[in-house]
């Protein structure tokens, strides 16, 4: 072939290739004059009229006198700087007669355009997608090459949009009406203790991410490598939800073990936590104040239920220490309960435990008021179940031998063979036992003393405390003093002076405790009469080291009437008061006795260094700055059924009885591991589990005519 042939077959080759190029471009912009001319919002708009006409005649009327010209609709909202075209494809939103039409031309559902007319509000604000696209997939942008930010949100998943605008997470008057799925899921996402490792507005925990933005998320902002199915945001919460170690490697987040439709409700509800950006008058004033930081105090159940559920279980259960990595304490277990008292769960509250999951609450970290500390903390402590009344008690006439078989069960351990005392508080003293009413030992039983080793004796029925009564009265020659003087008004200050030299070597500084009872005790005080302490504070207790101020000591140091008035006001004005520190009270325990028998009995579960192995750390700041030794004597004494802890002050076939001494030594070990003591700064106000309005009532019920005391 020549050369000259080669060149003739080489133009011609590229002659065919720019023929056909150039009739393949004639060809696409036919198409694309053919496309404007019938592009897919026209489809649309044409088969919305033909639908129209072949409907009622007062439709076609209608449609007669709206202009029939195809046109791009469009809505301009300045306010949420928006431009929507939704209406575009969707004529029929606002005709009532569509309402059985398929989808794109269907009437708007429910009512909700009433309250949100499309003029004002358009339509992405609720619904999502793009709203100045013209053909479906870029308005709806659900497939991968759509790269919108924000898809259109299909089905019941368009009621998370309710939350922008109305949501008042703790206000209990926010309501949804037509949004019941995103309902569901504001309950579920309050009773599943979220706000335990995560904050929406302000209130929670920090081990998670803030979920207060939660919903302005788009979807290129989560990984998608170990999701299945659509690439959608709902899709990502919903699969992580269900395994988050999965979706999320290395999440601690425990998965949600509900049903697919608790499931989406919770998915929906997530995905409204935002705040969008548009004027402040078209939120409600409930939501505005909360994204404001004003919100109401939360009482305790619901703050139980938000916070601490998560990890203490919706019934206080708690979480095993052999099944996860961090066990969790059964909290309303009713043996903790007994002996734990609000200023503990205030303060555990208040400092957490370091090492552990629990973290710090204090209002700086969690949003929490102070207020709110006691509610929650009054709130744990009201799950204890009391099975007794004063009126059913006093009201008969108790069996001293039964009442011997449940001293013999429940208060020997503490209290010795014969009530003596020996090591604790004696219980038959005759001068204590003539002096004391029937109602206040049973105040005594029932409620215990707060912060000391005296639980609170709730199990048993009204029959047994009036045993047990009966059983302590035996053999009691001087018949109880019921007398009903009235007293002055005692002077605080003065009261303070007098306490301070007369009274603090025994009864400590603060009146916690020393070689003598704790007597500035809130549970103390509210079952003690002012005539009752006056009694004691006069005349004294034989065989103790509480001597009488009016009969035993010279005429110098006696004290009158109203001075023992006086000491009486300033104990009670100094219990009514928050404090920053929980002093641990007294302590006749040896720590190096302690170390062989802490070693012995209690290193298998909670470790040699009491770090916590298979239960609480006992070696933990925060923890020895919330319990006092009273607490950990109580601990050990009674254990916790329905746990692997034991009572150490019973014994068992598995465990060895420990003595009141040796328990005190453990103590005392247990105690010499705190190296700090950490104040509270500003305490939240401690309300005692027996209010005001209960002992009153408590007493109304022993002698509805003459309450005790003044």
């Amino acid at each position: 072939m020549t050369e000259q042939n080669k060149k003739y077959r080489l133009q011609r080759f590229f002659q065919i290739i720019t023929l056909g190029s150039s009739f393949i471009i004639l060809i696409l912009f036919a198409l694309m004059v053919v496309a404007e001319q019938r592009p897919e919002w026209k489809f649309y708009q044409h088969q919305y009229r033909q639908r129209v006409l072949a409907n009622s005649a007062s439709a076609r009327k209608e449609l007669g006198q709206q202009d029939k010209t195809p046109r791009i609709r469009q809505i301009q909202i300045d306010d949420f700087s928006r431009i929507d075209r939704c209406t575009t494809c969707h004529l029929g939103v606002e005709n009532p007669n569509m309402s059985r039409a398929p989808l794109a031309f269907r009437t708007h559902s429910g009512d909700l355009l009433r309250q949100h007319p499309p003029d004002r509000f358009g339509c992405t604000i609720c619904h999502s997608g793009q709203g100045r696209a013209i053909d479906k997939k870029n308005a709806h942008a659900l497939t991968a090459d759509a790269h919108w930010d924000r898809p259109l949100l299909k089905g019941a998943a368009v009621q998370s949009s309710c939350g922008q605008c109305h949501l008042a997470i703790f206000s209990p008057d926010s309501s949804f009406r037509g949004a019941p799925l995103f309902q569901k899921g504001r309950r579920i996402f309050a009773r599943e203790g979220c706000l335990g490792c995560h904050k929406a507005r302000g209130l929670g925990g920090s081990a998670g991410p803030d979920l207060s933005e939660q919903g302005r998320k788009t979807r290129h902002e989560y990984s998608f490598r170990n999701v299945d199915g659509e690439r959608s945001v709902s899709n990502w919460l919903r699969e992580h939800f269900k395994d988050p170690d999965m979706v999320s490697p290395g999440s601690q987040m425990l998965a949600f073990d509900l049903p697919e439709d608790d499931i989406d409700a919770l998915v929906t509800f997530t995905m409204g936590l935002s705040k969008p950006a548009m004027p402040l008058d078209y939120f409600s004033v409930a939501t505005l104040n909360e994204l404001k930081g004003k919100r109401a105090v939360l009482d305790g159940n619901t703050l139980y239920a938000m916070t601490c559920s998560a990890c203490h279980g919706k019934n206080g259960e708690g979480k095993s220490y052999t099944e996860y990595t961090w066990g969790a304490p059964a909290i309303f277990n009713q043996d903790f309960l007994s002996f734990a008292s609000t200023d503990f769960i205030a303060s555990t509250l208040w400092f957490g435990r370091a090492e552990r999951q629990m973290a710090a609450w204090t209002p700086h970290f969690s949003g929490m008021k102070n207020r709110e500390f006691s509610n929650l903390a009054d709130f744990v402590k009201s799950r204890r179940n009391i099975r007794s009344t004063m009126s059913a008690v006093l009201a008969q006439t108790g069996d001293a031998g039964r009442g011997s078989d449940i001293y013999t069960s429940h208060c020997l351990m503490c209290h010795g063979d014969n009530g003596s005392g020996t090591e604790t508080i004696s219980i038959l003293n005759p001068d204590f036992l003539a002096a004391a009413a029937d109602s206040f030992l049973y105040k005594t039983i029932v409620s215990g003393r707060r912060n000391t080793a005296m639980p609170g004796w709730g199990r048993f029925s009204s029959g047994d405390m009036a045993d047990l009564i009966a059983f302590l009265r035996r053999g009691q020659k001087q018949a109880p003093i019921h007398r009903r003087r009235e007293f002055n008004p005692g002077d605080a200050v003065n009261g303070e002076q007098l306490y301070h030299y007369r009274c603090s070597r025994c009864h400590g500084l603060h009146g916690e405790g020393r070689s003598g009872p704790a007597i500035a005790n809130a549970d103390f005080l509210a079952a003690a009469s002012d005539d009752l302490i006056h009694t004691i504070v006069a005349h004294g207790r034989r065989h103790t080291a509480m001597f009488g101020w009016t009969d035993d000591v010279a005429s110098a140091e006696k004290l009158a009437q109203s001075q023992i008035s006086d000491i009486i006001a300033y104990l009670r004005e100094l219990a009514a008061k928050p404090s920053a520190v929980l002093y641990p009270g007294p302590n006749l325990g040896h720590a190096d006795a302690g170390k062989d028998l802490f070693a012995r009995h209690c290193s298998e579960c909670h470790g040699q260094k009491g770090k916590g192995i298979k239960a609480p750390a006992l070696n933990n700041q925060e923890f020895l700055n919330s319990a006092t030794n009273g607490y950990l004597l109580a601990a050990m004494s009674l254990g916790r059924e329905n746990t692997a802890m034991p009572s150490w002050g019973r014994g068992s076939k598995k465990n060895a009885k420990l003595s009141i001494q040796e328990r005190y030594d453990i103590a005392a070990f247990i105690r010499r591991r705190q190296r700090v003591v950490i104040k509270r700064g500003k305490a939240a106000s401690m309300t005692p589990p027996n209010s005001a309005a209960e002992n009153k009532k408590m007493e109304q019920e022993a002698n509805p005519a003459a309450p005790l005391g003044k």
